[in-house]
């Protein structure tokens, strides 16, 4: 991977949408070369797809939650990650080493759909759960790695 495929990569995070005429013109090559080089980053891995970005809180979910869980000794992690694939505010599950088994990423309308939630999990064999409510977040470009 050279300088010119890190623009491309730059360029495409910024905005995912861009035509390869447009992609071309950033980075000083034709769009035939250019759509060769986007051709095979993706056969290689390292550009994946493409994504939309969406506005949770304009969605109604203004509270968001990190939750650190441990899950019952009994319960499959298969299992539960398919339970937890069923409850959408769970948004992301991270399996972790530690004194917890996962740290899940929740958003709620408020309270009290947070509060609906932890029951979920609990159903789905958590026996112990530690939330925190997000603040704000500082999102870092992930273009800074390519640098």
């Amino acid at each position: 991977m050279d300088q010119v495929d890190r623009q491309i990569l730059a360029a495409l995070v910024t905005d995912g949408r861009l035509t390869f005429h447009q992609l071309a013109a950033t980075v000083h090559l034709s769009a035939t070369a250019t759509a060769d080089r986007v051709r095979r980053l993706r056969a290689v891995g390292v550009l994946s797809g493409y994504h939309a970005s969406v506005d949770l809180e304009v969605l109604g979910y203004e509270l968001q939650a990190m939750s650190d869980v441990k899950v019952h000794e009994t319960i499959a992690r298969s299992d539960f990650e398919a339970h937890l694939a069923g409850i959408p505010e769970v948004l992301s599950a991270i399996h972790t080493t530690g004194e917890y088994d996962y740290q899940l990423r929740v958003v709620t309308t408020g309270p009290a759909d947070l509060e609906r939630i932890i029951d979920e999990l609990r159903a789905a064999g958590v026996r112990e759960i530690h939330s925190r409510i997000v603040l704000g977040e500082t999102i870092f470009n992930p273009t800074r790695l390519l640098g």
